[in-house]
């Protein structure tokens, strides 16, 4: 069932399908996801650039509760992955974008992982929950 208009759950998918598009338009190996924050206004979906050294785009969670309507915020990372092996704990980094849905005290949460190759555009698998 397709979430409801209006719902954080349809902002979530607004958020997800701009940056599924952005993916399969890239045309450069070196593409990068700018970080975007998304509105829910009367008529519709808002998006906007944020900037990427700012607050906001390193930590959205962390303005959150200045939004008075639900918002949300897509934007691409890195991370560190550890994983235990018998010589030891390797770490890798592994690119991910993040799409967080706020309203209220109310937070959806996925991420879809970024697969790169050399001389390619980079591919943008599919979102699934945070947990």
């Amino acid at each position: 069932m397709p979430p409801l208009l209006g719902s954080l759950d349809y902002l979530a998918e607004v958020a997800k399908d701009w940056a599924t598009h952005r993916f399969a338009t890239a045309n450069r190996s070196d593409f990068s996801l700018a970080p975007s924050r998304f509105d829910l206004h009367r008529y519709g979906v808002r998006r906007r650039r944020v900037a990427s050294g700012s607050a906001e785009a390193q930590s959205p969670l962390a303005v959150a509760e200045q939004t008075s309507r639900p918002t949300a915020w897509c934007r691409g990372d890195v991370t560190m992955i550890l994983i235990d092996t018998e010589t030891g704990t390797v770490g890798y980094e592994q690119e991910i974008v993040e799409v967080l849905a706020v309203d209220g005290d109310d937070l959806h949460a996925e991420a879809a992982f970024v697969a790169r190759a050399p001389g390619l555009p980079p591919c943008l698998g599919r979102f699934r929950p945070l947990s």
